[in-house]
C-alpha cells in the first residue's frame, strides 16, 4: 500500500464535496428559473483495493458517480395529459367569450333588440299607414335590420377567419418545435454516450414539451439513449434526432360552410388524429360551435326577410300599387332595404289589397303592416335538414317557435356552451395547478434544503481538508524530522 494512499483518499474526497457544493450553488442560482429541476451529485464509493496478505479490503475514497436531475416521469406524463384538455377548454372559452361580444345580448344594441324595433316600425305604420313621418321611421329602422344583420355577419366571419388563420399558425408552431426537439435529443445522445449527465439540456426539452403539450396532444416514448420519441395518432412527429413537418391543406366545403383548414402529414397527407390541445379545440369550435351559431343567425334573418317580402308583395301602396319587396339581397352581405322604397316610402305597401270592385284600398287601410308586425309572435318551424339557410325557417302555424324566440334559444345555447367551457377550464385549471404543485414539491428546489447541504457538503470538505493536514504533519515528521 502506498504511503501517500491516505492523502489520495483525503483529495478524492475534496473533489467529490468540491463539485456536490458547485451542484447545490447551481440549484440555488436557478431556484427562480421556470422549469428548472433540482439536480444532485450521487455520490459513490471508488473501488476498495486489498491488503497484500489477505486481511480484507480498504476503501480507496469517494467519487461522484453522476449528476441526476430529479423528476417523477409518470407525474409529467400526467401533467401533460390534463394541461392538453386545459388547452382545448381555454381554447374554446376565449373563441366563445368573442362570439358572445359580437351579438352583445342582452343589450339595449343587440340584434333582439334592433328587431324588435323593427316590429315595433311596422306596429306604429298599422295604426297610421299614411303618415309620412312613420314610413320614413320605418325605412330607416328597416335599413338598422339590414345593417345589424351585415355587420353581425361580418364579425362573425372574422371570429372565422381569425380561427383558421390560428389552426395554420399553431401547425407551424409545431414543426418549429418539433425540430428543436430533434435537435435537443442530438445533443443530449451525444452528451450521454460520453457518460455525460445533460440535466440542463433535460430541462430545456421538457419546457419544449410543454409548449407543444398546449398545442396538439402526442405520446411520448423514452430510448435508452436518453432521445424522446413523440407520437401524434400512432404516427412520429419526432423519431430520435429527425423531426417529421405537419402542414395544412385547405378544408372542404360542406353545404355552404368552409371547413377548418385540416393538419395533414407533409409526407403523405394524412390527417392527424387528435382530441385534445389548441388545434383540437379551434377545429372543434368554429366547425360545429361557431358553425351553428352562424348558421341558426342567417337562418332566423332569411326567415324574417322572406315573411316580411311574402306579405309586403300582397299588400298596395300608397300609389294603389301591389308592394314590391321590402327587403332585398341574395346574401347576408347584400342585404339592404328595397333602394326604390328608400327614395320613396310611398311605396311602403301598409294597405291589404283592394277589396273586389275597388281599384283602391280602403282609406286609412294599414292591415298588411299589421299583418308583418304580428310576425313578431307568428308561429314559424325549422327544417335542420334544408341546406339553404334561406329556407330553413319558414312560417308554420303549427311550429313551436318565433323568428325572436329562435334568436334568443341561439344566444342561450351560446352562452351555456361558454359557461360549461369556462367552468371545465377553471375546473382543469385547479387540476393542473395541484399537480404543477406536487411536482414542484419534487422537482423544484427548497433554498433551505440547499443551505442545509451547502452546511453539510462544506463541512465535510473542511474534515478532508483536515486529513490533508493530519498527513501532512505526519509526513513532515516522516521525511523531515526522522533525519536529524
Amino acid at each position: 500500500m502506498s504511503t501517500f494512499f491516505g492523502l489520495n483518499i483525503s483529495r478524492l474526497g475534496l473533489q467529490a464535496q468540491q463539485k456536490s457544493l458547485a451542484v447545490t450553488a447551481h440549484n440555488i442560482a436557478n431556484a427562480n428559473t421556470p422549469g428548472f429541476s433540482r439536480q444532485r451529485a450521487q455520490l459513490t464509493p471508488t473501488n476498495p483495493l486489498p491488503y497484500a496478505n489477505g486481511e480484507g479490503m480498504l476503501g480507496s475514497g469517494v467519487a461522484v458517480a453522476e449528476i441526476t436531475r430529479i423528476r417523477d416521469r409518470f407525474l409529467d406524463t400526467q401533467l401533460r395529459q390534463e394541461a392538453q384538455t386545459l388547452a382545448k377548454w381555454e381554447t374554446r372559452h376565449s373563441f366563445l367569450s368573442q362570439v358572445e361580444g359580437v351579438f352583445m345580448e342582452p343589450s339595449e344594441t343587440g340584434f333582439s333588440s334592433v328587431l324588435n324595433t323593427f316590429y315595433n316600425s311596422w306596429q306604429e305604420l298599422s295604426l297610421n299607414p299614411e303618415s309620412s313621418p312613420v314610413r320614413a321611421a320605418l325605412v330607416e329602422n328597416g335599413n338598422a335590420f339590414t345593417n345589424a344583420a351585415r355587420h353581425t355577419n361580418e364579425q362573425l366571419k372574422s371570429v372565422r377567419s381569425h380561427m383558421a388563420e390560428q389552426i395554420t399558425a399553431k401547425t407551424e408552431e409545431v414543426n418549429t418545435l418539433a425540430q428543436q426537439l430533434a435537435d435537443l435529443n442530438r445533443q443530449i445522445v451525444s452528451l450521454t454516450a460520453q457518460r455525460d449527465s445533460p440535466a440542463d439540456l433535460l430541462d430545456r426539452r421538457y419546457n419544449i414539451l410543454k409548449e407543444l403539450t398546449e398545442i396538439i396532444e402526442f405520446d411520448t416514448v423514452l430510448n435508452d439513449n436518453s432521445s424522446i420519441n413523440i407520437f401524434i395518432g400512432g404516427r412520429a412527429l419526432v423519431d430520435n434526432n429527425t423531426s417529421f413537418r405537419i402542414t395544412t391543406i385547405a378544408g372542404a366545403l360542406d353545404g355552404d360552410w368552409n371547413l377548418s383548414p385540416q393538419p395533414v402529414w407533409e409526407r403523405d397527407h394524412q390527417p392527424l388524429k387528435m382530441s385534445n390541445g389548441q388545434l383540437a379545440g379551434l377545429m372543434e369550435t368554429r366547425d360545429l360551435l361557431l358553425r351553428r351559431y352562424m348558421e341558426d343567425f342567417s337562418s332566423m334573418v332569411w326567415g324574417v326577410t322572406n315573411s316580411v317580402n311574402d306579405l309586403h308583395a300582397a299588400g298596395m301602396d300608397l300609389y294603389g300599387t301591389s308592394g314590391n319587396a321590402f327587403l332585398t339581397g341574395t346574401e347576408l352581405e347584400t342585404l339592404r332595404v328595397n333602394e326604390l322604397i328608400s327614395n320613396d316610402s310611398g311605396l311602403v305597401a301598409a294597405s291589404l289589397a283592394a277589396l273586389p270592385g275597388h281599384s283602391q284600398p280602403a282609406p286609412g287601410d294599414g292591415g298588411n303592416a299589421l299583418l308583418i308586425a304580428r310576425l313578431r309572435t307568428a308561429a314559424i318551424s325549422i327544417d335542420p335538414l334544408q341546406p339553404d339557410m334561406r329556407l330553413r325557417a319558414t312560417l308554420d302555424p303549427a311550429g313551436l317557435t318565433t323568428f325572436t324566440n329562435f334568436h334568443r334559444d341561439n344566444i342561450a345555447r351560446l352562452g351555456v356552451d361558454t359557461r360549461e367551457s369556462e367552468r371545465l377550464a377553471e375546473n382543469q385549471t385547479s387540476l393542473v395547478a395541484m399537480l404543477e404543485q406536487r411536482q414542484q414539491s419534487i422537482a423544484g428546489v427548497s433554498l433551505d434544503e440547499e443551505m442545509a447541504n451547502m452546511i453539510q457538503f462544506q463541512l465535510a470538505y473542511q474534515a478532508s481538508a483536515r486529513v490533508i493536514t493530519a498527513f501532512d504533519e505526519i509526513y513532515d515528521t516522516l521525511i523531515n524530522r526522522m533525519l536529524r
